[in-house]
């Protein structure tokens, strides 16, 4: 009998998209550096990589069948993944030569190429001075992992060197220092790590959960620019796990004058200094900040528009600008004005589709936005789209506070639109969700439980309307008590359409009432 072994099956591999997706977080003036001196040395096939370049560059999504069919003909198709490694490669060196005078980091790793170099040749003079150098801009800019291979390359030229009174003055003073380096190190990943931690529970719980972290920070607290805006990032997202509006308020706005008392900063981190106003501008979208909003909102657009990022990062951000714009927005209950930014948001949004950019991280708040707003606006037909958009998206364990919230929220325009079968659907599956996976969020269940009686007596023959004015009153009381009065903001939405059916004004007029007593209340 012959044994037959199985089939192996083979799957294709996917053709590499790492050129297509460096070209795309290309600026423009890098673009054009690199063609006019990126491939000097190659000038006998340049123009191959020249075609092959704006070829890429003109897809909005990689597809190399098209790349492929387009150059059919061409002898380089032949050998086309080491076609675009090695034009991978000299784009690579371009970059490199094109920041060697901005990036510190480039800066300080070039100076670091030049002492290997000048060491093998036995240059220690001009090894010496480029070690200065290069301590006096790693200093500047506190970076004390490279101080420490720089002192390590300062102890072998003075071993070699045979310089005795360099020796005797490194002992003396340069062994501190590097203690002083190695403490800097620990206490920036100390305060890195406590932010990463509270950042991967937000992402996956969201704030309504407690975190229990083992990290213990040093009691000296913070030593160098970055381990501050570490602290203030944690402080800021503390903020959000104990709904506490002026913490984040105050943890971001430090953030932002850490950047602007220290202006080198701004210089070598500049998107970093973005990510931070952003923030900041996220603080701002609460009811306690809204006359601040507009202008750190400006402020925010006027430094995006005044630098040269990569269009990518240009175009994301701003995404998360209209978010946040719609965001506060609706907090002001004003209709018109909320149907201008939502059409600014899905104009941002489909600028940003048509380029083939990716927004994993915010698509759930784009469509939550748009839902929200159009709940507001009475537009049911689009809140259902946004909705539906929602429940497209494979989030994962990714907000799944957020997810919830946006499932009860999808029950509005169904009320509204009399889907009375469907809603009871959506009920029963809320409340199994709820009982297997978020038994802590009270206000759903006495959401989902008081929708549920609506839809029934909507659907019976004499069903009044004031048996669902007085659920609807007994709901906005018990959800009241259980709701901590910092979460109005999360949960306006909810209230406004309540307030909506019990008085019979707009949603947005009761949205503005509601803001308004919140308001007052802050201020007394």
């Amino acid at each position: 009998m012959v044994c037959q072994l199985p089939i192996q099956r083979f799957s294709m591999k996917t053709p590499s998209n790492a050129l297509f997706k460096l070209i795309c977080k290309m600026t423009p003036s890098e673009k054009r550096y690199f063609k006019r001196f990126g491939l000097l040395q190659q000038k006998k096939d340049s123009n191959k990589y020249t075609l092959l370049f704006d070829a890429v560059n003109d897809q909005t999504e990689y597809n190399e069948p098209a790349l492929l069919k387009q150059f059919e003909g061409y002898d380089f198709i032949n050998n086309f993944s080491e076609i675009k490694k090695y034009l991978f490669n000299q784009i690579q060196k371009a970059l490199r030569n094109y920041h060697s005078q901005s990036s510190i980091d480039i800066i300080l790793y070039n100076y670091l190429s030049d002492i290997s170099v000048l060491y093998s040749k036995e240059l220690y003079i001009e090894c010496k001075r480029i070690i200065k150098k290069a301590k006096k801009i790693a200093t500047k800019h506190e970076k004390y992992s490279l101080l420490l291979v720089l002192n390590e390359w300062k102890r072998n030229v003075l071993r070699i060197s045979h310089h005795v009174d360099g020796i005797q003055k490194y002992l003396d003073n340069d062994i501190d220092l590097d203690k002083n380096y190695i403490s800097c190190v620990e206490n920036e990943s100390k305060f890195f790590n406590k932010s990463l931690e509270i950042t991967l529970h937000l992402r996956k719980k969201g704030p309504a959960h407690k975190l229990d972290s083992e990290i213990v920070l040093p009691e000296d607290g913070p030593k160098t620019f970055r381990a501050k805006r570490y602290l203030f990032l944690q402080k800021s997202m503390e903020g959000y796990l104990e709904y506490d509006e002026k913490k984040i308020f105050e943890a971001s706005t430090s953030d932002v004058a850490l950047f602007e008392s220290n202006p080198h900063f701004i210089e070598a981190l500049p998107k970093q200094y973005i990510i931070s106003l952003t923030n900041h501008l996220d603080s701002c979208a609460k009811v306690q900040y809204d006359d601040k909003f507009d202008d750190y909102m400006n402020k925010t657009i006027k430094v995006l528009d005044s630098s040269s990022f990569d269009p990518e990062f240009t175009a994301k951000e701003k995404l998360l600008v209209y978010i946040l714009k719609t965001t506060m927005y609706s907090l002001r209950g004003n209709e018109e004005a909320i149907k201008q930014v939502s059409e600014e948001l899905r104009g941002q949004y489909e600028h940003i589709r048509k380029k083939g950019y990716k927004t994993p991280g915010l698509e759930i708040y784009i469509h939550d936005n748009l839902l929200r707003a159009s709940i507001i606006t009475n537009e049911h037909q689009s809140a259902l789209e946004s909705y539906n958009d929602i429940l497209q998206l494979n989030l994962g364990g990714y907000r799944e506070d957020l997810q919830m919230e946006t499932r009860l929220l999808g029950l509005i325009p169904h009320f509204e639109m009399e889907n009375w079968l469907l809603l009871e659907s959506m009920i029963r599956s809320g409340l199994r969700l709820l009982q297997r996976k978020h038994s802590h969020f009270k206000l759903g269940k006495l959401f989902l439980q008081a929708i549920k009686k609506c839809v029934s007596i909507k659907q019976q023959p004499h069903g009044r309307e004031e048996d669902i004015i007085e659920i609807l009153k007994q709901l906005k009381e018990d959800a009241l008590s259980i709701t901590s009065k910092k979460r109005l903001s999360d949960y306006i939405i909810f209230i406004g359409w309540i307030d909506s059916k019990i008085t019979g004004n707009s949603i947005s007029k009761c949205i503005e009432i509601s803001i308004k007593k919140a308001k007052n209340t802050i201020i007394s």
